[in-house]
């Protein structure tokens, strides 16, 4: 499998994960652009100075300042070899700075009047963020007037509008599903789950697989450290990513009494005992075989398939995220966009260049470089799934309706770190619900503010 996968990876969207929660709001060296000393990102350029005709039919030549984090420098200049061929006339700059200091330094280089054609952020909140400032220029018109086909990425286009409009196209996610092992669902008689079912079924599977006791206890589901803010995946599904919308608010408490639930009837280890590295280590655990399943995103299969490499034993498979009695089902994933700067002295070139990368052609060099794209197609999932033997079903990461995980709001992280300290309790049996709410709320209205 892919060895980008259980670092930062991104699967497909049906519509990394790199979640810079520390950066600027809003699920990762000397400037060519004229950046301040304090934005000095490694720069690496890429083309050459000769005039030739370019995709839109224009002999002038144009230079480009994109940036990016660190971590992303073997992909964009991969991308910024293959747009060149078709675009010679095209210089783009590479600008990288440490994935830690990305966003800091992004700010100082805005700040400072660095010329920044294009850029890349690790989540809608960032990139909401930045819009909030003034600093991202819309796409509609662009879209529109060069019939730029978007469908491949439509639902996390969608799910990434802010206010209606367009500012990003995406070019990676991440994608949700249960992972199961197959010789405890065969030890309790139950049969392997398939391609449709809901959380409360989930619930009933779990609680068939549980058996035993003391150090021979097999737990039906697995979970995480109370602080991960996995719980709140069965919120996802229902479309429930913002919580400081109190109705979503209401659907990720839910989401944690589920989880809670699942601990209390004994399906699931109390979270007590998952807290810390414990709950870290949930591919270790899951080794164990003492673990029907787990809902996990799509950098575990990875991370499975190498600790089996290594020796390790476990025969597992993957089965689609469950929905909620009601819901459609679909599953959910933390974005990564390209955005073209409100400053950009050429907007219309910069759109071109993140229209190579987030789309059809971009996608092909995303898939051979260990990254699984935005764009989807019959194609780019037949690619996929072929020669992957483990899991049996790889097609589950790629053939569900993918949507964001994260909303475009600029308030989000701030509003994330409050719930992550108070749901924790939470779980962890320490705070009823009505208490977490109260201080949640009480907390967002003092510590959440409002750009």
């Amino acid at each position: 499998m892919r060895k980008n996968f259980a670092a930062r990876l991104t699967a497909l969207t049906m519509g990394g994960i790199l979640m810079l929660s520390a950066l600027a709001g809003c699920g990762s060296s000397g400037s060519g652009g004229g950046a301040s000393e304090a934005a000095a990102p490694a720069q690496a350029e890429s083309g050459t100075e000769a005039k030739a005709e370019s995709g839109g039919g224009s002999e002038e030549e144009v230079t480009l300042n994109f940036y990016a984090w660190l971590d992303e420098e073997g992909i964009f200049t991969k991308l910024v070899e293959a747009y060149k061929q078709e675009h010679p006339n095209v210089t783009v700059n590479l600008n990288f700075v440490a994935s830690a200091d990305y966003e800091t330094k992004l700010i100082t280089a805005f700040s400072g009047g660095a010329e920044i054609d294009c850029f890349a952020v690790a989540s809608p909140p960032s990139l909401a963020a930045y819009v909030a400032k003034n600093q991202v220029y819309e796409l509609d018109d662009l879209i529109a007037a060069n019939n730029t086909d978007i469908t491949g990425a439509q639902a996390t286009i969608d799910a990434t509008k802010i206010d209606g409009k367009i500012y990003s196209l995406p070019y990676k996610t991440s994608s949700w599903f249960v992972v199961y092992n197959k010789d405890v669902f065969d030890a309790a008689g139950e049969p392997y789950p398939d391609g449709d079912w809901t959380w409360e079924e989930y619930a009933e599977v779990a609680a068939r697989l549980t058996s035993g006791e003391g150090a021979d206890k097999v737990y039906g589901s697995l979970n995480f450290q109370p602080t991960s803010m996995w719980w709140r995946v069965p919120a996802n599904t229902k479309g429930a990513i913002n919580p400081l919308e109190e109705e979503q608010l209401e659907a990720w408490l839910d989401a944690a009494e589920y989880c809670r639930k699942l601990s209390d009837n004994g399906y699931q280890p109390p979270y007590a005992d998952r807290a810390g590295e414990a709950g870290a280590d949930y591919t270790g655990a899951f080794l164990t075989g003492k673990y029907g399943m787990m809902y996990n995103g799509d950098w575990v299969i990875e991370m499975l398939n190498t600790a089996i490499a290594g020796g390790e034993q476990c025969n597992y498979d993957i089965a689609p995220i469950p929905h909620w009695e009601g819901e459609e089902p679909l599953t959910v994933g933390a974005p990564a966009t390209l955005q073209i700067a409100q400053s950009a002295k050429n907007p219309e070139a910069a759109f071109d260049f993140i229209s190579f990368c987030t789309g059809a052609q971009g996608a092909e060099i995303l898939l051979e470089n260990d990254y699984f794209p935005a764009w989807t197609s019959d194609e780019i999932i037949k690619e996929y799934c072929e020669g992957k033997t483990n899991p049996e079903h790889i097609e589950y990461v790629v053939n569900q309706t993918i949507t964001s995980q994260v909303p475009c709001d600029p308030n989000y992280n701030t509003a994330q770190n409050v719930i992550k300290e108070e749901v924790s309790l939470l779980l962890l049996g320490e705070q009823d619900r009505e208490t977490t709410k109260k201080v949640i709320t009480d907390r967002l209205a003092s510590e959440v503010i409002t750009q």
